[in-house]
């Protein structure tokens, strides 16, 4: 169950707005997807998936602020039109050009913006379960942390590669995938033996799944010119079209490498035995300190 963190498609551009309501009736569709899978995410073989119930919790939290940026693009669109719109993505949206020119705050506004109803359920949906699933171990606040940073971390890969590859699209990165790709390694590594619904694998089966196929398909991208692998990627962009390598792959690699690597710093130190030893002597030190005040109090 991977979603692509991808370039605005170019339908958000201004061509004709048949295609904006042909979105619409494909939310309409995904309504009822949204509807099926709440009601099955927490099921499944008969057990109960260890989910948050909706409130107020940082992925109920998470996935509002993500609806509510939506409907604000929408509400854009329609009371200003196409125009001010794409100016929303542009300026908002992460591309090297931007940030070249000062535009830092695209780091992180990059994550909240969705180039479609599609793009947003999906991500909604793989946030809303990551989070739900980390907050057995972490707070809301570390959650948000692991989720900023490795979102933050995926778009500067991102857009270095940018202004490294000139053959890399160029169209703003919008999307939380980074970001939601590094909660879900960070989960995948606390948990390798758990399974997410619907998948008949391990996580830690997934995990490198979406790690491998996520630096592959970077390197299949025909434009880099890389020996062998774009000879590949030019004969998989022919079967599945020039829309598979819009995607932005390395940022997905580096979202989920990253999680994977600063998962356990969010975590206390292990107690060694040595530091046992220790704790245990100071407090008999203690104690022993305390019965002998006490006797000379009573002398």
């Amino acid at each position: 169950m991977v979603v692509e963190s991808a370039p605005v498609s170019s339908a958000l551009r201004r061509q004709d707005a048949g295609k904006f309501g042909q979105m619409q009736r494909k939310g309409e569709q995904f309504r009822k997807f949204v509807v099926c899978m709440v009601m099955l995410m927490g099921i499944r073989k008969g057990q109960r998936v260890m989910l948050q119930t909706p409130g107020w919790n940082t992925a109920t939290l998470g996935v509002l602020a993500m609806l509510s940026v939506h409907a604000l693009i929408l509400a854009i669109w329609y009371f200003r039109g196409w125009d001010a719109m794409w100016t929303v993505y542009e300026s908002y949206g992460l591309r090297w050009d931007g940030v070249a020119a000062g535009g830092i705050w695209q780091l992180v506004t990059h994550m909240w913006l969705h180039g479609g109803w599609e793009h947003l359920i999906l991500n909604a949906l793989l946030f809303y379960y990551a989070a739900a699933r980390l907050s057995h171990v972490l707070s809301g606040r570390r959650i948000t942390t692991l989720f900023l940073l490795t979102g933050f971390g995926s778009g500067a890969v991102h857009v270095l590669a940018q202004a490294i590859f000139p053959a890399l699209p160029s169209a703003p990165l919008v999307g939380a995938s980074g970001g939601i790709f590094g909660m879900l390694l960070g989960f995948f590594t606390l948990s390798p033996d758990s399974r997410m619904l619907f998948l008949p694998v391990s996580a830690r089966n997934l995990a490198k799944g979406i790690i491998v196929s996520s630096l592959l398909l970077f390197l299949m991208t025909p434009g880099l010119g890389v020996p062998l692998f774009s000879t590949v990627g030019r004969w998989l962009e022919s079967g599945f079209g020039a829309a598979l390598f819009n995607v932005a792959h390395l940022a997905h690699f580096t979202g989920g490498l990253l999680g994977w690597v600063f998962i356990g710093r969010f975590f206390p130190p292990l107690l060694t035995s040595q530091d046992l030893a220790e704790m245990r002597a100071k407090r008999e030190k203690g104690e022993l300190a305390k019965e002998s005040g006490s006797v000379r109090t009573g002398g």
